[in-house]
């Protein structure tokens, strides 16, 4: 008897924890896809500023105008990845790459890491700067900062 009981609190238990897991991989992916979609902007945003930084320096140098041009074909096509790919996927090719050109890679966390240090910075001096945040902790139902 005392076994039966057992079983079923282990089954019930095991239960309980597939359904948690499987809910919080739902909300991990949903911010995950969140992320990316907002990414996947800010990427565009940096491909059409390319663009208009060629289209500037068009008439002084045309080469270089092209260089930049290029550049912001493959940051759009970065754009799209980001909104066509799946987080998995994009992971994926994000470790096949660092396989692949860790020197590239090593000099893109570089270049990452400095422009989120100047935006943190330029956060931080701004009034108000951390609503933002509360505000995305309150609605994926995180607790707040302690600071």
């Amino acid at each position: 008897m005392a076994a039966t009981s057992t079983d079923q609190i282990v089954s019930e238990g095991a239960g309980i924890a597939r359904d948690m897991g499987e809910a919080l991989g739902k909300k991990v992916e949903d911010i995950a896809d969140r992320s990316k979609a907002a990414g996947a902007e800010t990427v565009a945003g940096v491909a059409g500023t390319a663009e208009a930084i060629a289209r500037s320096v068009d008439d002084q140098s045309p080469a270089l105008a092209e260089y930049v041009r290029g550049a912001g074909r493959r940051i759009d096509q970065l754009a799209t990845d980001l909104r066509e790919k799946n987080v998995g996927d994009l992971l994926s090719a994000a470790t096949e790459f660092g396989r692949s050109q860790p020197v590239l890679m090593l000099a893109g966390a570089a270049l990452v890491g400095f422009a989120l240090a100047r935006v943190v910075k330029a956060g931080a001096a701004a009034p108000g700067a951390t609503a933002p945040v509360a505000a995305v902790q309150a609605e994926n139902g995180l607790p707040p900062a302690n600071d």
